[in-house]
């Protein structure tokens, strides 16, 4: 079931415009697509967050539903999220129509299930990926990949080219990138112990070389003293 996002039309354009359409609780945002006129849109930012929250976010196709708007509903992906670098703010969306007959690029959840045998052998299962990208068309994109890592031992990976191959989906990423892996727990314990040794031992030489610098700095005001002439009475 397609997750519904709905928008209202914009006209304004600009920075002022935009502040002010997010002092009243809406996103300005804009759908564009292959054959379609890009439509400048608000989205209600209270629901947009609510469903970015949900397990597998924005994810995959979308309904989007333009309020009194004569061609109104459309299947989108959102392509891309701006947010404020300070404020973490959502400051514009972009969506992009779907066209059944036409491929598209999206991002998809991977799903892990299944205990690592490694796992059940004292290690540790460490995820590197947690969504792929894909190219598909819109009938083929699923909403998450289900990826059994029951089979993986102690130092084994599951890498890109190890996920399931689902007919008319092609991966993007790199064959050799690594998804997931169980490393032995001594590996990540000793990995913890050189970096406490590290900060260790950078907290140490920062201390030292303060006390050199005291120390320098001490040899320069007796020197100093000494060469100066004493003063005549």
């Amino acid at each position: 079931m397609q997750m519904e996002l709905t928008a209202v039309p914009r006209s304004d354009k600009g920075k002022q415009a935009a502040k002010r359409l997010r002092r009243s609780g809406l996103i300005p945002a804009v759908l564009y697509g292959h054959r379609f006129d890009p439509v400048l849109l608000a989205l209600e930012e209270r629901s947009f967050l609510a469903a970015l929250r949900r397990e597998r976010g924005l994810h995959g196709l979308l309904r989007l539903r333009i309020e009194g708007a004569e061609d109104g509903e459309h299947t989108v992906v959102v392509k891309e999220v701006q947010r404020d670098p300070i404020k973490d703010h959502i400051l514009h969306v972009d969506l992009q129509k779907i066209h059944a007959d036409e491929e598209l690029q999206a991002l998809v959840h991977l799903r892990f299930v299944g205990e690592p045998v490694g796992v059940r052998a004292g290690g540790i299962l460490n995820h590197y990926l947690y969504q792929v990208h894909v190219q598909c068309l819109p009938k083929d994109l699923p909403d998450y990949i289900e990826v059994d890592v029951s089979h993986l031992n102690l130092k084994e990976n599951l890498r890109i080219s190890d996920l399931p191959k689902l007919e008319g989906v092609k991966y993007l990423n790199k064959p050799e990138e690594i998804v997931a892996a169980v490393t032995p727990k001594r590996v990540r314990e000793a990995a913890r112990a050189v970096r406490v040794l590290f900060e260790e031992t950078e907290e140490e030489a920062a201390a030292s070389g303060e006390e050199e610098a005291a120390a320098e700095e001490a040899v320069e005001q007796v020197e100093t003293t000494e060469e100066s002439p004493a003063e005549e009475g």
